[in-house]
């Protein structure tokens, strides 16, 4: 609701400056208000697509609008685009270092990541290897991590 709020502000703010047009047939401004909700309404019924196209244009008009790349990221870890998503989630801490939420996504995209590397390690590496028997544990410990998501 506050996301809403701001968002009015900073829309009611740019009216009242006047544009700088060349031609009346130039591409509308969206209505952002509107954009917002529908893709918060998007986000919640898991229509993802639509929910990432509405993000993407709120990211566009508002790039310092951590909240927005957070749920971007969240998008694409729904969809299965971790490497996406740890870059967006970067993006959101870059504007808010406090933000605790994309820190905690971010690690535990980072954490299926590095399981999903010491499974392959572990397919690949003989058993009497040292590092084999590290990666056991250290995969065993991560498991343990993630599967209390």
């Amino acid at each position: 609701m506050i996301r809403v709020f701001v968002l009015s502000v900073i829309l009611n703010l740019v009216a009242c400056v006047p544009a700088n047009r060349k031609n009346a047939e130039e591409e509308p401004v969206p209505d952002l208000v509107e954009i917002l909700k529908q893709a918060d309404i998007a986000y919640e019924n898991k229509d993802y697509v639509t929910s990432e196209k509405n993000y993407e244009i709120l990211i566009k008009e508002f790039p310092t609008e951590a909240e927005y790349w957070f749920r971007l990221g969240n998008i694409y870890v729904l969809t299965k685009r971790p490497n996406e998503a740890v870059n967006v989630y970067r993006e959101a801490l870059i504007r808010n270092p406090k933000f605790s939420k994309a820190w905690y996504n971010l690690s535990i995209v980072q954490l299926k990541q590095t399981a999903f590397s010491l499974n392959e390690m572990l397919a690949y590496t003989n058993n009497e290897d040292p590092l084999h028997i590290k990666a056991e544990i250290m995969l065993k410990n991560i498991t343990s991590i993630i599967s209390e998501e």
